[in-house]
């Protein structure tokens, strides 16, 4: 089946967190750099559940050392 709305898989798209906007294409990037740096898919989906806004902004800024703060927080 294929979605006619294109716009949901356009990397220029965009994500707003507060007066921010990041692209779809930084969000991406960061988690291609994650798990560049040992983090897993897993990981990052459970730090998404758990504090979407943060993640989604560490993502973006590609700091890892953020979203690694961020899956030992997540961590029972």
């Amino acid at each position: 089946m294929q979605d006619d709305d294109g716009s949901y898989y356009d990397i220029t798209a965009f994500v707003y967190i507060g007066g921010r906007a990041f692209t779809l294409d930084e969000i991406w990037s960061g988690v291609d750099a994650a798990e560049r740096a040992g983090v897993s898919l897993g990981e990052i989906g459970h730090v998404l559940t758990h504090n979407w806004t943060a993640a989604v902004t560490a993502l973006a800024l590609g700091n890892v050392g953020v979203l690694r703060a961020l899956v030992d927080e997540a961590s029972p």
